[in-house]
């Protein structure tokens, strides 16, 4: 039975335990975690408001990366942010995730600043950087900041740079909620926060070795805290792109019954066509040919019943014509109509077909 007197946000921990359990086989450890987040919330009055499900997540994700609350190490931090108790990792959080789980050897970040001798040789992957160092606060904090950058040691020995201008992050910055609060990290920590920036795009590129639920997970949580994701929200797969284009024509429509019918009847009357009954037909084409004054014929025009001879798809079977003997000699197809010799003579018809023609040729004996 849930203790009415216990407030909302404690209840939220407590309940947090038994899940906490299945994440972490460590029952020391998860008293300890559940103990820095109970310090956490009794010194924070904001977070106290913050939905008891926000929390439990909150605390929960700790145990799904095997990070740790822990204020003196600094890896990790509970902020309140419209009511919702997020979890939020510090530069050097990700760093211990990276190390932890054999992305890289070593890593550090830099800034730089406008009076540093610096040079990034982007080819050739190299960054020379000399930097200067104020002698008070003040005078650090009146130094121009041109951006900064990263140095991975990978486990081979290899290095890797990441570099951030200025205005990138200055980007990163306001994009972050509450960031022009005076209580924001970015205002309080603003260096670690500038190098958080440049650690978190170099880890996206150096987890891509060791893409393990704990990386991704830290990435997502990363990632639903950045307003830029909530702002533009991906299609639910790569196909549902063309949703928005209307459905068209098929260039091959399906056949009504109606018409898989009448083919169906064409096909059995041309297949009960004998072979005489062929050979008129086709013979009847090349007089009609012949009538129109045509010298080549070219290919035979069909009659209209041996036109609908066509295979089609009748009750999922394919039913087709019997192949039928066709020949047609040269004689047929170039053949031409004489020309009318009614009343000459035996003399002059020799000497007509006896002409070159340059469209029939010379007529043979």
């Amino acid at each position: 039975m849930t203790n009415q007197n216990v407030p909302q946000w404690k209840q939220a921990i407590n309940n947090s335990y038994t899940k906490y359990n299945l994440l972490c086989d460590n029952q020391q450890k998860v008293k300890q975690e559940l103990g820095f987040a109970m310090q956490i919330f009794e010194g924070n009055s904001y977070l106290q408001k913050c939905d008891t499900t926000s929390i439990m997540n909150a605390i929960l994700n700790i145990g799904r990366v095997n990070s740790t609350l822990n204020p003196v190490m600094r890896l990790a931090y509970l902020i309140p942010r419209k009511n919702k108790c997020m979890l939020e990792f510090s530069y050097m959080g990700l760093v211990a995730l990276l190390k932890s789980n054999g992305c890289i050897k070593s890593i550090s970040a830099h800034i730089v600043f406008g009076d540093d001798e610096f040079d990034y040789d982007v080819g050739a992957n190299k960054i020379h950087h000399k930097p200067k160092f104020a002698q008070t606060e003040a005078e650090h904090k009146k130094r121009i900041m041109v951006g900064c950058y990263s140095r991975a040691v990978l486990p081979d020995e290899s290095i890797l740079y990441e570099f951030m201008p200025k205005w990138e992050i200055d980007k990163v910055k306001n994009m972050s909620e509450g960031s022009g609060s005076k209580f924001s990290a970015w205002n309080t920590w603003a260096d670690e926060m500038v190098k958080k920036s440049v650690i978190k795009r170099h880890f996206k590129m150096l987890i891509s070795e060791s893409p393990n639920l704990a990386l991704q997970t830290t990435l997502q949580i990363e990632n639903e805290n950045n307003k830029l994701t909530s702002q533009f929200q991906p299609k639910a797969n790569i196909m549902s792109g063309f949703d928005d284009i209307k459905p068209q024509a098929t260039l091959f429509e399906e056949p009504t019954t109606k018409e898989i019918q009448q083919l169906s009847d064409d096909v059995e009357h041309n297949l009960n066509m004998t072979d005489n009954q062929i050979e008129e037909e086709l013979d009847r084409v090349v007089e009609n040919q012949r009538a129109g004054g045509i010298g080549y014929i070219g290919s035979v025009e069909l009659p209209n019943d041996i036109k609908k001879v066509k295979i089609v798809k009748v009750k999922e079977k394919v039913v087709a014509p019997k192949p039928q003997a066709f020949t047609t000699s040269n004689e047929d197809l170039f053949s031409v109509e004489p020309p009318s010799t009614a009343g000459l003579s035996k003399s002059q018809v020799d000497e007509l077909y006896s002409e070159k023609d340059d469209d029939f040729g010379k007529k043979k004996e």
